[in-house]
C-alpha cells in the first residue's frame, strides 16, 4: 500500500516511516502540509497519515485543500490524548485518528484496517 505520512516532527517522522516500510508498505514522508499537497502532484497515496499540529499549515487546513483537488483519500489523524476536541472533529470530517503517544502495534493494526479493506 502507498503510504504518505505527514508529520513535522522529525523522531516522529522517520519511526512512522521505519515501522511501516517495515511492514512491506510504500512509504512517503514529509514534514509540512504545503510539502504534502506538492506530493500529492506527484501520484495519490492510498492512505494519509496526518498530524493535526503542525506550523504553517495544520492537518484541518491541509484535509481541506487536498480534498478540494484530490476527493476523499483515507485519512488517520494523531492527535494528543489532551486534545480531545481533535476526534470529535476527526469523527465529523469522516477520518480516522490514532492518539499520541502511539504505539508500534497501534500504528501497524490502525493502517491494516485500511490494508484490509482494498
Amino acid at each position: 500500500m502507498k503510504i504518505l505520512v505527514v508529520e513535522d516532527e522529525e523522531d516522529i517522522l522517520n519511526l512512522v516511516k521505519l515501522i511501516l516500510e517495515i511492514e512491506g508498505h510504500e512509504v512517503k514522508a514529509v514534514s509540512s502540509g504545503q510539502l504534502a499537497i506538492e506530493e500529492l502532484e506527484n501520484g495519490i497515496p492510498d492512505l494519509i497519515i496526518l498530524d493535526i499540529m503542525m506550523p504553517e499549515m495544520n492537518g484541518w487546513e491541509f484535509l481541506e485543500i487536498s480534498r478540494g483537488k484530490h476527493g476523499r483519500i483515507p485519512v488517520i489523524v494523531f492527535t494528543a490524548n489532551a486534545q480531545c476536541n481533535n476526534i470529535k472533529i476527526a469523527q465529523e470530517k469522516n477520518v480516522d485518528y490514532l492518539i499520541k503517544p502511539f504505539d508500534k502495534q497501534a500504528l501497524v493494526e490502525k493502517v491494516n484496517e485500511y490494508d484490509n479493506s482494498w
